[in-house]
Formats: C-alpha cells, sequence, structure tokens
C-alpha cells in the first residue's frame, strides 16, 4: 500500500496551559490548523489532558486528525510531549501524573489562567498548578507511557531551557527514546542520531500561523494510522 502525506503538529498548548493564550481554546486550535491545511494536530497542554475530549469532539466531521496528549515536565524538570491515540489511555496517564504532583494551587496573576473547556461548551478553571515538575523521572519514561498506549518524545531538544540538552547535557541512548522533538535548529535535527519531529509548541494564535510544518508517511488519514507512523518511526520492524 502507498503511503500518504500528511502535515502535522503535534505540540500545541490550548487555554488550559497556565502560558497560553485564553483564545486558543481547542474549537480555535481545530479551526486555525485547518486554515493552515493541516492534516492532524495534538493537544499538549503541561501536565494534563484536560482540553483532548473538547478537540476531538469539535474536529469529529472535519477533515482533520486530533491525537490527545500532553507535555509531560518530569521530575528533572525535563518536558516530554506524551501522545496517545486513544483519550480514556491519555487521561487515565493524566490521573497518574496528577497523583505525583505537589499539589500547589496556580496563582492566576502570576502564571495566567487554566481553562478547561469541555465537550458540551461549559467551562472550568483548573486549581491545580500545571507549571511544575511531576514526580516521573526522565530514565523509564518511554516504557511508563507504553504501558498506558502512548508515546513519549522529548521536547525541543534544541531549546536552552527544559529539554533534554540543557537539563542533562546529552540524549543518552539508555533514556530508550526511538524518537525526539526538535523545535527550529535544522542543523542540529541533521546530527541527531534517532528520527525527529518537528512541531510549533504553539501557545497563541501567532505562533501557531508562523510556522513552517513538516510531514510524516502513513497509510492513510486515520488516527490509528497516524499513530502507529510515529510509534514505528524510530523503531526496526522485522
Amino acid at each position: 500500500m502507498e503511503k500518504i502525506e500528511l502535515l502535522y503538529d503535534f505540540h500545541i498548548h490550548s487555554c488550559l496551559s497556565p502560558c497560553g493564550d485564553d483564545e486558543m481554546t481547542p474549537q480555535m486550535i481545530v479551526d486555525c490548523a485547518i486554515a493552515k491545511e493541516l492534516d492532524c494536530i495534538a493537544i499538549t497542554d503541561h501536565n494534563i489532558s484536560g482540553n483532548c475530549a473538547a478537540a476531538i469532539k469539535y474536529a469529529e466531521d472535519k477533515d482533520i486528525i486530533v491525537l490527545p496528549g500532553m507535555e509531560l515536565q518530569t521530575s528533572e524538570d525535563i518536558h516530554v510531549v506524551c501522545l496517545f491515540d486513544d483519550l480514556d489511555n491519555a487521561l487515565d496517564f493524566e490521573s497518574y501524573v496528577r497523583s505525583t504532583m505537589p499539589p500547589m494551587k496556580n496563582n492566576r496573576s502570576v502564571f495566567g489562567n487554566q481553562i478547561c473547556i469541555l465537550p458540551d461548551g461549559s467551562t472550568y478553571e483548573e486549581e491545580q498548578m500545571l507549571l511544575v515538575g511531576s514526580g516521573i523521572q526522565l530514565y523509564g519514561l518511554y516504557e511508563l507511557v507504553s504501558a498506558y498506549g502512548g508515546i513519549a518524545i522529548p521536547a525541543h531538544i534544541d531549546r536552552d531551557s527544559f529539554s533534554v540538552g540543557s537539563v542533562l547535557g546529552v540524549l543518552d541512548p539508555y533514556m530508550g527514546f526511538p524518537i525526539v522533538e526538535v523545535w527550529k535548529d535544522s542543523a542540529l535535527a541533521d546530527a541527531v542520531s534517532v528520527p525527529y519531529i518537528q512541531s510549533s509548541d504553539a501557545h497563541n494564535i501567532d505562533m501557531f500561523f508562523d510556522r513552517e510544518y513538516h510531514s510524516l508517511f502513513a497509510d492513510e488519514k486515520t488516527v490509528s494510522s497516524v499513530f502507529n507512523a510515529l510509534k514505528t518511526m524510530g523503531l526496526k520492524i522485522d
């Protein structure tokens, strides 16, 4: 079967992330992705997957794939994009992440709002501070996320904060990640020893539109095919 090329953005923050603009609602993100002619996206808020359900429901009758996810902050303060092909698995993982987080209340005046939008359009303010390190370590994380049916991808490894490079200095093969995310550094992208994706890490509409997007190849334009393409990108298949 000939594979099809799909434009993607697998790292987008909604209004649920305190650093995300309030205008970044799940519906706005899906509409903007369609305007940018993207084929597949993921909502990846900090340590939470609460706005994924609304985005998935809104996209049901539209020609775009939405993967549920989150940007996990590890105990070492390293960001890792965690993606799933099943919303229940993403929410189960979120529950585990919550159980490891320090019980800190968000200070909206300092860090920003954390607005969760439910599929029925109702909203509430998430009180748990999301911009904190979880109790989950980087080593062993790939296996942990895999146990929840997901894939873990070290985020923006070319950035000077909250990345594997900035915190630990090197991408150790023993971390077990077969795929990473490079933000913009094309020279680093060519030098990394594993396959990589490049996404926007958008926190506002301008960041979302001011971006050159990249593509992957999948068997078909479905959630399972897109997720399988991601999951097998860095694996040797016999």
